[in-house]
């Protein structure tokens, strides 16, 4: 069962977005709690896992960004939708690592509630792997799910891509930099091995000093990337064990 949690000081507005956060979450197996200040709900982050956070900007004299990054350092993969007004926090909400916003207006719940709808289900399709990435070869644009792709290679300019891809070509025009960056935003899965080489740690089926399998073939996983290859796979391991 997934946990979402909502934080808010304001009473009412709390009840609401609960009640409308329960409305959907059935549908996801998942169960919503209420929390009206940030110590309790660090106190919960700090006893429990939870997938997905709703919560104010300000949350009474706290700041919401601050308790974010402290929620983020304890279980970085939980998702955080910011309640509150969006442009006068940008530059600390980018920080803070939003997963999306919402805009904070009890005086029209059916957009309120069509807000909350959207941001879970594009929540669900994270944590499960469905997340969709988009590319652009010859003029059209493909979209895959990442769950389905093994791996990323480069050759000379071109970035191929392992996995399930239906009708998708297997390569684009591209660089690895500008990919695994795009990856770290989207999907925790993926991470960089070598200067030519992004794996989606899910299909790692045998991990060796310095190597990892997937399917029948043998990845050195190089200097430069090793450090951040242990800590990537520490933490998906200790989500999915």
């Amino acid at each position: 069962m997934y946990r979402i949690l909502v934080c808010d000081d304001n009473k009412e507005f709390l009840k609401l977005m609960v009640l409308l956060l329960e409305k959907y979450a059935g549908a996801y197996d998942a169960m919503v709690i209420g929390c009206e200040g940030g110590h309790d709900l660090l106190a919960y982050c700090w006893n429990n896992k939870l997938d997905l956070i709703y919560m104010d900007i300000v949350v009474g004299r706290e700041n919401g960004m601050s308790l974010a990054k402290a929620i983020k350092a304890m279980n970085p993969r939980t998702l955080i939708v910011y309640v509150s007004a969006y442009d006068d926090y940008y530059v600390d909400m980018v920080q803070a690592e939003p997963f999306r916003f919402i805009s904070k207006d009890a005086s029209d719940i059916p957009k309120l509630e069509k807000q909350i709808a959207d941001t879970l289900e594009a929540a669900m399709r994270r944590i499960n792997g469905r997340e969709i990435w988009s590319f652009v070869f010859d003029r059209k644009k493909y979209y895959i799910e990442l769950g389905r792709i093994k791996y990323f290679y480069s050759m000379a300019r071109t970035i191929h891509i392992v996995g399930n891809l239906d009708d998708a070509p297997d390569y684009y025009y591209g660089g690895l930099d500008e990919l695994e960056k795009e990856l770290e935003r989207i999907d925790g899965n993926f991470v960089r091995i070598s200067k030519r080489h992004i794996i989606n740690m899910k299909y790692i089926k045998v991990m060796g000093k310095k190597k990892v399998g997937i399917d029948h073939k043998v990845f050195n996983v190089t200097g430069k990337y090793m450090e951040k290859f242990i800590e990537r796979c520490a933490e998906y391991w200790s989500l999915h064990t």
